[in-house]
């Protein structure tokens, strides 16, 4: 069947043509080609072709702003009476090419234990076994139910929420559809510019927080975008083997931003007072699996590696939300949080806030 292009696409086409023969796009060309894509590819042609001939090239900076900028011009806001010192989120490029269980996810209700309001991106598994969305899920949080005033409300009272965010933003709602699509339906499990930094983007106002990537080429790269986007300080990094995670069986290449200052530096498990653990000590092998390994460290019943790697991610964004002054320190006090079950404690208020008790109950009773 013949399909008439419409109008708007057609007129991005050169553009993708131009990154098809690997030229690269200025901030301006990706912004309108997101832009236009978002709003009137219905069939993900130009979605698909877009992206995959971006991530082959190689994005740069200037065509994963433009795709930030899109994003946030055609996105919805949430205004909160929360000071925005005290408001941050955890999530990741993902895509790392060890399977681990959800470590920010997990991660983001220790720092939510101590005071802060973690505003999680969440979406269900693409490269791995149990996206954000899916834990969240998994415990009767619909994420396809929530609203700008329910996200709000929870993040005053509980201290966390998740968000997908093109289903509060009405412009967004077909790129929404196009992941969907494409990720999910089709099964195209690939990497993608969306993976480097669409979470990047959130519809409040953050100025601190922490970011793993799967690549450590985009390091420097992420760290120009968080300044480009005026946050105070971040910390960006990789660990080696692949992980998007601050890692506790090897070494971790961080980049710091403060302000427009940029600084790259390695750590160590040792640098973190944590013991190196072995890769096979954290991989994950199932969906069931990795919802258990993140009852069992909220709950303080887990104290081995996979908690340790919780807990060096919670610390660093107590480092980086100017909680301690350490990343060492952020770490201890990670540590004392999930001994004390404090996490466990959020994810029951968020379950009474928006969730269902019976779901949560019916997996305790798997828990040893």
């Amino acid at each position: 069947m013949f399909m008439h292009m419409d109008d708007h696409l057609a007129q991005i086409v050169p553009f993708i043509a131009k990154v098809v023969d690997g030229e690269s796009l200025t901030t301006a060309q990706a912004q309108q080609a997101f832009e236009t894509i978002f709003m009137y590819d219905k069939w993900g042609y130009h979605f698909l072709a877009l992206i995959t001939a971006l991530h082959t090239k190689g994005e740069t900076a200037n065509e994963l702003f433009g795709l930030i900028k899109a994003r946030l011009k055609l996105g919805a806001k949430i205004k909160l009476d929360i000071p925005a010192d005290l408001v941050t989120d955890l999530s990741g490029s993902g895509g790392g090419k060890i399977r681990t269980f959800n470590v920010s996810t997990t991660a983001s209700f220790i720092v939510a234990a101590a005071g802060f309001k973690v505003l999680k991106n969440a979406y269900w598994a693409v490269t791995g076994l149990t996206g954000s969305a899916d834990i969240f899920e998994a415990f009767g949080i619909r994420i396809k139910d929530l609203n700008k005033k329910k996200i709000a409300r929870a993040l005053k009272k509980v201290g966390i929420s998740p968000i997908f965010y093109p289903l509060i933003s009405p412009k967004l709602r077909n790129r929404g559809e196009l992941s969907r699509k494409i990720f999910l339906k089709a099964g195209i499990k690939i990497r993608t510019p969306f993976h480097l930094v669409t979470n990047l983007i959130s519809p409040v106002h953050m100025r601190y927080r922490i970011y793993g990537l799967y690549d450590k080429d985009y390091l420097e790269t992420t760290s120009k975008l968080f300044i480009k986007l005026g946050y105070k300080r971040t910390l960006t990094f990789w660990a080696e083997g692949g992980l998007a995670e601050i890692s506790n069986f090897g070494k971790t290449i961080v980049v710091e931003q403060a302000g427009k200052r940029i600084e790259r530096y390695e750590i160590t498990p040792e640098d973190l007072g944590l013991k190196r653990a072995r890769v096979e000590d954290i991989v994950t092998l199932s969906r069931q699996e990795n919802i258990k390994t993140f009852l069992r460290i909220l709950m303080g019943k887990e104290q081995g590696p996979k908690a340790d790697l919780v807990a060096a991610n919670a610390g660093a964004a107590f480092y980086v939300m100017r909680k301690v002054s350490s990343l060492k320190d952020g770490v201890n006090l990670a540590r004392k949080l999930i001994a004390q079950g404090d996490g466990f404690k959020v994810l029951k208020k968020i379950v009474a806030e928006m969730g269902d008790k019976r779901e949560l109950s019916a997996w305790l009773e798997g828990i040893g």
